[in-house]
């Protein structure tokens, strides 16, 4: 898998006026391309370097001898509206590829930018020639000089844009670090596959005070939806900005929680998310809180920050796109809080891709990782440690059940802009936050445990038929992992996963 992919019957129904679309991914066969006085296959990226760690790439070559119009052809691929053509690309050499559109105004065109070898690069075509006609075709040639030995090349990531800048983005990897068989068993899995909320499980929050930092949006139910990631058609949770009155507020945006409704202790957690462009303003999150909190409030509850963008710091010194952190906070009053907080500057951009989040929960240690399955080192870790004062005790406030939150801040402390009209990040329209899916792993532990009444719980078949024969005409059940089994509960009464009543 990888974190840009589409299937081009899919691509045949999208709307001609996006800012861009992608054309072909090569992670699900061949859609369609064909060799032109050569070959072409799909083959295992064997170059998993740079900005492309995607798993398939198409190959194509051309002889010493061979025709110099060698190369790979997308056939009737009709699409208008797009001035430029992308597509990452390996070479063995660094000769020119062109490209070929049409044949109703014939031309060969060469890359906007300086070929590589032996590395991946972003090469752009410019097609504004054809942005009204459109294009009848895609047509890769490997190289149209004298050659000296075969030149070959991979091509990955097709992509039709109006923007001309090369894409600097990672590709691949991080897409779905499941843990190894047996490490831990999935537990719970929100994909938003359905096209509605489970309301049973998320909370919206509707309420503009600022959330304690002085955040300039008001969290309403319209910044709140699901629906169609547009580069990749995924279903997600859709978190949206808008400068828009509201609440005494200048902008809109949406929060959603699960506080008393899934909760858990300890564990592993991933999370699939799309953060937006922030520079500059925006401060997308995700994190999770005691679910103590209505009794015993912030801070004593405990925040655990999975992953923030946005802050001041990063809009200083221009690293918006790839400047996060992780965090912690506890403590007795609002102003009286331990906090552990650890900044990064990311090797890549994190905003406007698909990255996975990753926290391992345990009862001595917190860690916190950027897409886990290609940097299995943490960007913050954090030992949970007694402490005689109760209310900065970490083993025991970080040892009981968290609810999740996620959220698309505008303004406030942390990116340190107090005034809508300085949210340069919504100057040109609403951006979004995605949330492709979210899972919890537990390994069966004794004090691990597990609670959520939606019947889409991810159990096994003979857990659901025990589920079914005590489920009640609401489908009000609760489930708890409880020394390493299942339990329901139901009325003050627990069932076995075949339904019989235990206790």
């Amino acid at each position: 898998m990888k974190q840009l992919f589409t299937v081009l019957s899919v691509l045949c129904l999208a709307t001609m006026m996006q800012a861009q679309i992608t054309v072909d991914d090569f992670e699900s066969g061949n859609n369609g391309w064909a060799g032109v006085s050569t070959s072409v296959e799909i083959r295992t990226n064997a170059y998993q370097t740079g900005i492309n760690l995607s798993n398939h790439v198409l190959y194509t070559s051309r002889a010493i001898a061979g025709d110099n119009w060698a190369g790979a052809i997308l056939n009737n691929y009709v699409r208008s509206g797009y001035k430029y053509v992308h597509a990452y690309m390996y070479r063995n050499n660094s000769g020119t590829p062109n490209l070929k559109v049409s044949d109703t105004n014939a031309q060969d065109l060469p890359p906007m930018n300086t070929i590589v070898a032996n590395e991946w690069q972003d090469v752009v075509f410019d097609i504004s020639a054809y942005e009204t006609s459109g294009t009848e075709f895609i047509f890769f040639m490997v190289d149209r000089g004298t050659l000296s030995e075969e030149a070959w090349m991979l091509i990955d990531e097709v992509q039709l844009s109006n923007d001309p800048t090369p894409r600097t983005d990672v590709v691949g990897g991080g897409d779905d670090p499941t843990p190894e068989p047996g490490e831990y068993q999935l537990v719970w899995n929100e994909d938003f596959t359905d096209g509605s909320l489970d309301r049973d499980v998320w909370n919206v929050e509707v309420n503009g005070d600022g959330g304690g930092n002085n955040e300039l949006q008001y969290y309403c139910e319209k910044g709140v939806s699901v629906g169609a990631e547009p580069t990749t058609g995924k279903k997600c949770l859709i978190l949206t900005a808008t400068k828009e009155s509201a609440g005494n507020r200048d902008c809109t945006s949406g929060r959603v929680n699960t506080k008393n409704n899934m909760y858990y202790t300890y564990g592993r957690i991933d999370a699939r998310i799309k953060f937006p462009h922030t520079a500059n303003g925006l401060w997308p999150a995700f994190w999770q809180m005691g679910n103590n909190y209505d009794q015993v409030g912030w801070p004593q509850c405990g925040e655990t920050d999975l992953i923030e963008l946005g802050h001041k710091n990063a809009f200083n010194a221009g690293t918006q796109d790839r400047y996060f952190n992780g965090a912690m906070h506890v403590g007795e009053t609002w102003n009286s809080v331990w906090s552990e907080a650890n900044s990064v500057t990311w090797p890549y951009s994190v905003e406007d891709t698909f990255h996975i989040i990753t926290m391992i929960w345990t009862p001595t240690s917190i860690a916190m990782y950027m897409d886990i399955d290609k940097n299995p080192t943490p960007y913050f870790s954090q030992t949970l440690e007694n402490n005689t004062n109760p209310y900065y005790d970490r083993k025991v406030v970080f040892g009981k059940p968290n609810f999740v939150i996620a959220n698309l801040a505008v303004g406030g402390n942390f990116p340190g802009i107090y005034s809508v009209n300085q949210i340069s990040a919504l100057n040109d329209g609403p951006r979004s936050m995605y949330i492709d899916w979210i899972r919890i792993y537990q390994r069966g532990d004794a004090n691990e445990s597990f609670i959520c009444p939606s019947a889409s719980d991810p159990i096994e078949p003979e857990i659901a038929q025990g589920v079914e024969s005590i489920q009640p005409s609401d489908g009000s059940i609760q489930k708890v992992l409880r020394d390493g089994q299942i339990v329901i509960l139901r009325s003050g009464h627990e069932y076995s996963i075949t339904g019989q009543i235990v206790r």
